[in-house]
């Protein structure tokens, strides 16, 4: 198993997160700008992202797409979920059409979280 690449501006959301992945035996790399985000990924590729999409540096959305570009496209990047507080079926659509393979609202259950991330990568 490698990682879980947090892309998290807000530290508290981020610690909540990490707690709760940690805590399910998942090792957690957090990032709180999407640019070294983005080159962490680039370096040493996640199995997994959790995106939040409103980042001080660059949108969400737009950090998708070129990261599931540059990570070898749908079929060999790492899973991405939206993690975001955009609501709504056209944020969901949005963040699928971006390449996301999931989507979550904050404010969420850790259990939501948990289970589309064991639902995308092996468990720990």
């Amino acid at each position: 198993m490698g990682y879980i690449l947090l892309v998290e501006d807000n530290q508290d959301n981020a610690n909540m997160i990490i707690h709760i992945l940690e805590s399910a035996g998942y090792e957690v790399r957090h990032y709180n700008r999407g640019l070294p985000a983005a080159q962490a990924a680039r370096r040493a590729h996640p199995d997994l992202i959790v995106m939040d999409f409103n980042l001080p540096d660059v949108d969400g959305r737009v950090l998708t797409l070129l990261l599931v570009q540059q990570l070898g496209g749908r079929l060999k990047a790492p899973p991405i979920i939206a993690c975001t507080a955009r609501v709504g079926n056209l944020e969901a659509k949005l963040a699928e059409q971006a390449g996301c393979s999931a989507f979550l609202s904050k404010p969420f259950a850790p259990e939501s979280l948990l289970t589309l991330v064991n639902q995308l990568v092996k468990p720990p």
